[in-house]
């Protein structure tokens, strides 16, 4: 009789929803599975686009022949194509990013339509972030680029894409009190010296302002840019 009560006891405090709690499941639709990405190492500039929406979302997306992908702050998601009377329609994961020229409309799964203006000025700095760039700089009259990778490769770009040099990223020397960050690196056929200054810099042709000024010595001639860290 003891026995049968206290089991009587138990089901009635599950029925007041006193005891026996149950942990509530996450519907299957709202559970966020680890995104798996593919190598972006050989993305283009043409197949990247930035949009600013609403002055409050910033996001890059990369489009391919099949599918596009969206890069936010707190996540990513592949999305298809789908039919549309204008412009290229992409959904996928309750997400949908409609491009029209300069601009595109952007749905989250939770929320409204945003309307994005693309920024294109932005496009190469976000593609070199999706290859891995950890560093980017760039220079004009002549214009140049140079991309940096910690642990890969360091590629300039000079003379307005005539000259290229690639070598693997040397070990740096780091000027503390100076705050500076020297690489220095050789190939059969160049000398090369890149410095990143810790001191704020404005780009000659764009007027964009960067956090970082550099420095590039190629052969005994130098150039001077700006740049900032991607990673």
């Amino acid at each position: 009789m003891r026995f049968i009560a206290v089991n009587w006891l138990i089901f009635l405090l599950c029925t007041m929803g006193l005891g026996c709690q149950n942990k509530a499941e996450i519907p299957k639709d709202e559970r966020k599975e680890p995104v798996q990405l593919p190598e972006f190492n050989t993305i283009n500039t043409d197949q990247v686009f930035v949009y600013n929406c609403a002055d409050s979302l910033q996001f890059t997306t990369h489009v391919t022949s099949d599918s596009a992908w969206l890069f936010l702050a707190d996540t990513s998601v592949k999305v298809l194509p789908t039919r549309s009377a204008s412009g290229a329609r992409y959904e996928g994961g309750k997400y949908l990013y409609w491009s029209k020229g300069n601009e595109a409309i952007l749905q989250k799964p939770k929320g409204s339509f945003m309307t994005c203006q693309s920024v294109p000025e932005e496009r190469s700095w976000a593609a070199a972030k999706l290859r891995g760039v950890d560093f980017r700089a760039l220079g004009q009259e002549p214009g140049w680029f140079l991309e940096l990778q910690n642990k890969g490769q360091l590629k300039y770009v000079g003379n307005y894409g005539q000259d290229t040099i690639t070598v693997k990223t040397p070990t740096p020397d780091t000027d503390i009190q100076g705050k500076r960050t020297v690489y220095q690196a050789k190939d059969a056929q160049h000398v090369l010296k890149f410095v990143i200054a810790e001191t704020p810099c404005t780009d000659s042709m764009s007027g964009f302002d960067f956090p970082q000024t550099v420095t590039v010595s190629i052969d005994g001639e130098t150039y001077r840019g700006c740049g900032r860290y991607l990673q």
